[in-house]
């Protein structure tokens, strides 16, 4: 809708609302000069001329408002129609019931403001000279008058006044027009900022639809790629058949991953937690795994702390931490175990690591793991990486596992699971074989978290010796 329109939908509202109350003022007075003049005129008469435009006034103005056809007769809205037609019409009442010396004489002031209250400035002033003029007509058609001339021009004064309240009605109606023209075109302005704010909202929606996509699928090719760098459950059970490997990314690739390399009767296996999670722990944990096949099968290393130091100095060259612009505190934490089946023993370090040993009689030993991460701020400086030895029995049990599962919000209070928690649970599950352990931790963390999201990522291995 233009704002000619809106203008002249708030024009014809306020014309049509103007109408009705001057129809109601109209009939009021009718009424009230035909109470009048029935009422006290009695003594000397009633006048047939007058009685005549008693019925013609309660006619016609019963019938306009009841009927409201000004909104059918476009004419009976104009200015013009008003101004004559009324005026006439109080004219003839007025020359019906004693000419100038008739009380009915205001109803020109009157009819002055009803004007105003339905159009503008300058059909006030209009209508204001045209009763002035009437009114002269009456006075000296009257044959009968004996005003004189201050009476008169007091009389005449009062209708210019009147004319002038009624522009001041008029430039206060015009007032409230320009004040709603404004607020309409306020709201037109801000449905139009809608539409198109909404327009832009869908076309954003689309964009990012497609760019969510895009982005899902090559996650979802990146989650690829990670699997494939991790020993598949069949190398795994190949090389520890009594075992369950759980890997819960919080989102869909992770910064968590497990390590396998197997040598004659030697097992190299690792747990590692990358900083972060999500992409850059993905990038981390890419890094890890080459550094981790780098140190045992390219540079074939055996000890455990020796290939932690190798991948700690390797780490920090590639992130550069000798420059202190430069300086990025990524890196990994992890427990690296060597397996010697021959001798039955266990050689393993840690970076922050968690892992412990489960004898088939219960005692629990915990793989001790030195406070420095691998990489971080302080790569390349000296860690004091140290190997220790377990010796084991045949049915003793391995558990590695990053931070995830321990960590987890949840319960009744919304608090950690905790690690001393996760070892009770081991220890009370021990017994069963391992897909059956796998299966009791998956739900006791699904029942912990219960609706909390996961927090980070969840890796747990466990295998029967």
């Amino acid at each position: 809708m233009t704002d000619k329109e809106l203008l002249r939908n708030a024009l014809e509202e306020k014309l049509l609302t103007a109408e009705k109350r001057i129809g109601i003022l109209r009939l009021l007075i009718s009424v009230f000069n035909a109470f009048i003049y029935l009422t006290f005129w009695s003594e000397t008469g009633y006048s047939t001329f007058a009685l005549s435009v008693i019925v013609f006034a309660l006619v016609y103005s019963s019938v306009t408002l009841v009927f409201e056809l000004y909104r059918k007769i476009k004419i009976l809205r104009s200015v013009y129609l008003t101004t004559i037609g009324d005026g006439l019409l109080i004219a003839a009442w007025i020359c019906a019931t004693g000419y100038v010396d008739s009380p009915f004489y205001v109803l020109w002031y009157v009819s002055v403001i009803a004007v105003a209250l339905r159009y503008s400035l300058l059909e006030t002033a209009v209508s204001a000279f045209a009763y002035l003029m009437l009114y002269l007509g009456v006075f000296f058609l009257d044959p009968y008058h004996n005003i004189d001339l201050s009476d008169l021009l007091v009389r005449i004064g009062y209708i210019p006044l009147a004319g002038m309240l009624g522009m001041y009605i008029s430039i206060e109606i015009s007032d409230q027009i320009d004040d709603k023209m404004k607020i309409l075109k306020g709201e037109k302005a801000l449905q139009e900022a809608n539409d198109q704010l909404e327009v832009k909202v869908i076309q954003r929606t689309k964009e990012l639809s497609v760019i969510n996509k895009d982005i899902t699928d090559s996650i979802n090719y990146a989650e690829r790629i990670q699997t494939a760098t991790m020993p598949t459950s069949e190398e795994f059970q190949s090389c520890f058949p009594d075992s369950f490997i759980i890997h819960k990314p919080k989102d869909i690739i992770s910064g968590d991953f497990h390590w396998l390399h197997e040598k004659k009767d030697v097992a190299y296996l690792a747990v590692v937690d990358c900083t972060g999670h999500g992409v850059p722990g993905a990038m981390m944990s890419m890094i890890g795994n080459n550094l981790l096949n780098r140190a045992f099968i390219d540079k074939g290393i055996e000890d455990p702390a020796e290939a932690l130091t190798d991948m700690d100095l390797t780490l920090g060259n590639m992130l550069k931490n000798d420059s202190e612009d430069n300086a990025v505190n990524d890196g990994m934490d992890l427990t690296l175990c060597v397996i010697d089946r021959k001798n039955r023993a266990v050689r393993y370090e840690g970076a922050c690591g968690h892992g412990y040993v489960i004898s088939k009689e219960g005692d629990v030993t915990e793989m001790e793991s030195t406070r420095f991460s691998i990489g971080g701020l302080l790569a390349g400086e000296d860690k004091n990486f140290q190997t220790r030895t377990i010796n084991y029995e045949k049915g003793d049990l391995i558990y590695l596992f990053s931070d995830g599962y321990q960590d987890q919000f949840g319960g009744p209070r919304g608090k950690k699971f905790y690690r001393k928690n996760l070892i009770s649970l081991i220890q009370s599950i021990q017994e069963l074989p391992m897909n059956e352990q796998s299966i009791t931790l998956q739900k006791s963390l699904r029942d912990w978290m219960g609706p909390l999201s996961q927090v980070d990522d969840v890796t747990v291995i466990g295998l029967r010796l």
